[in-house]
């Protein structure tokens, strides 16, 4: 019998073609496998545009990973947010479209997976491991390019943001199959507490654009697969569509479904992470927003409240804030926070 998974990913979609306007990069689409050793999964590596296999760096080179946020894969995490950067460096970045939790009939109350298995993993244990495996899947994939070991980095925004906070605390002392080590972290308006935020967009109303965060919060339930433990903040009340029976549902009838585990959320939250995110042996950057809607209260539930938790437990440790009034992820360009953060891990001078 086929894996669940390998059907959904058996013919992914294609890219559009990498942008001409970003001409001091090329874009490297490589295929690996997911966690689950049957899922062909894509990854772009953005490189200096001269660098191929007749005209590589000289030497080994640090590598970023970038995990995408909510809704996006590699190529739009590649093409939207950090454009030429690596020939800035220069630097060796993987944006990898990853793969959440296997959806089924058996495990999935409305059997709707995402289309593609990899835009809302949400910080699936299984795919913080696959993403620890990066740098050896560069250097399989062009054995021609050597990877710094010493000097690897994980930065990303949103849902990439609690992912990079995630790989941080569970690979702090070294990554997948002695692959390397992190030398640095970046996470930028990152949801922290995944019980609270999937509450909170109960509550929103839907967008202009045609958005329906309740609908969002449905694809987070269905993809954690249980319900939290406190469910008194939830809009049970709050629609979404469920595209496969082609109706509407409530979030209460959703959560009814569900079994009960609480540890299946903190096991995605990084609050959950405080022991080891204040242990670091590498810097630590947290950016947030005081004006961020898309993640709620950034300052008393979500990041803001991470630094606080981890300063509380130790004084000394390698991490900073920076907080700021931006609306939500706008500020993970080469130009604004991005740049700001790159500059601080050495990673360019510009």
């Amino acid at each position: 019998m086929a894996h669940p998974l390998a059907s959904l990913a058996a013919a992914p979609p294609v890219p559009p073609p990498w942008p001409a306007s970003l001409g001091r990069v090329r874009a490297w689409l490589v295929h690996y496998l997911g966690w689950d050793g049957a899922t062909a999964r894509q990854a772009w590596i953005v490189l200096p545009s001269g660098w191929g296999p007749a005209s590589g760096p000289a030497g080994a080179v640090p590598l970023v990973i970038s995990p995408h946020g909510r809704n996006n894969l590699g190529w739009n995490n590649a093409v939207t947010y950090w454009q030429e950067t690596p020939a800035d460096g220069p630097f060796i970045l993987i944006c990898p479209d990853g793969l959440g939790r296997a959806h089924n009939r058996a495990s999935d109350p409305f059997d709707q997976p995402p289309t593609n298995p990899g835009l809302f993993s949400y910080g699936y244990a299984k795919e913080i491991d696959d993403l620890a495996r990066m740098p050896k899947i560069v250097e399989e994939t062009l054995p021609w390019l050597k990877v710094d070991l010493e000097r690897v980095y994980v930065l990303g925004s949103s849902m990439g943001g609690q992912e990079t906070l995630l790989l941080g605390a569970r690979y702090r002392n070294g990554l997948a199959g002695g692959t390397g080590k992190l030398a640095g972290a970046g996470a930028f308006d990152a949801p922290c507490d995944m019980a609270t935020q999937c509450a909170y967009l109960t509550h929103l109303p839907p967008a202009a654009n045609g958005a329906n965060p309740p609908g969002v919060a449905a694809l987070m339930l269905e993809e954690i697969n249980s319900k939290p433990a406190n469910v008194g903040g939830f809009d049970t009340a709050a629609l979404f569509y469920d595209e496969k029976t082609q109706t509407h549902w409530t979030i209460g009838q959703l959560l009814n479904k569900l079994p009960l585990n609480q540890s299946l959320w903190d096991e995605r939250s990084p609050l959950n992470y405080v022991p080891q995110l204040s242990s670091l042996p590498f810097p630590l950057r947290i950016y947030w927003s005081s004006n961020d809607t898309v993640v709620g209260n950034q300052a008393g539930q979500q990041s803001g409240k991470l630094y606080r938790e981890i300063k509380a437990a130790n004084a000394n440790a390698d991490v900073t804030q920076i907080q700021g009034a931006w609306a939500h992820s706008v500020e993970f360009v080469p130009n604004d926070q991005l740049g700001d953060a790159l500059r601080a891990f050495g990673l360019t001078g510009l």
